[in-house]
């Protein structure tokens, strides 16, 4: 089995000057952890999830993780403005630049070795340097579930 056998496809993408708000709102919207950021050829220039817009230093040199931030400044102003920083932040100043990609014919046991490799929990799927899906490991789930009752 390849990748082309299990990866979803449209991908829910964001380009790089959109803002972190725009992000969160997509990526709420599709019920999505992760948006990959492509430019207008469909390039990968990057991948935003979740964990890259928390508190953090990327976005802001203030706090290691949300609980720090909470258990030091619990007034609800000084929240929101911290907030309200980060929602205008741009996608490319806090996406993850070094994407590991696969090409459809990849079988799906180098997948997972990557995977596990690069501690990460998708992969996209590129064809000529142009993104055509996603592999994630949910989709993985899939495969192991659909044959476990063969």
């Amino acid at each position: 089995m390849q990748v082309k056998d299990i990866m979803s496809s449209p991908v829910v993408t964001i380009g790089p000057e959109a803002t972190v708000q725009e992000a969160a709102n997509l990526m709420l919207q599709s019920n999505l952890s992760a948006l990959v950021v492509v430019d207008e050829s469909k390039h990968i220039v990057g991948i935003l999830t979740h964990s890259d817009f928390g508190v953090q230093r990327k976005l802001l040199p203030l706090a290691d993780n949300l609980y720090q931030l909470l258990g030091s400044w619990a007034d609800p102003k000084a929240i929101e403005d911290i907030a309200e920083k980060v929602r205008v932040r741009l996608v490319k100043e806090v996406m993850t630049r070094d994407v590991e990609v696969v090409t459809e014919d990849v079988p799906i046991g180098e997948v997972v070795e990557r995977m596990l490799k690069h501690r990460v929990n998708r992969l996209p799927v590129v064809r000529d340097k142009e993104l055509v899906g996603i592999v994630t490991r949910h989709d993985l789930l899939k495969v192991i579930a659909a044959n476990e009752g063969e």
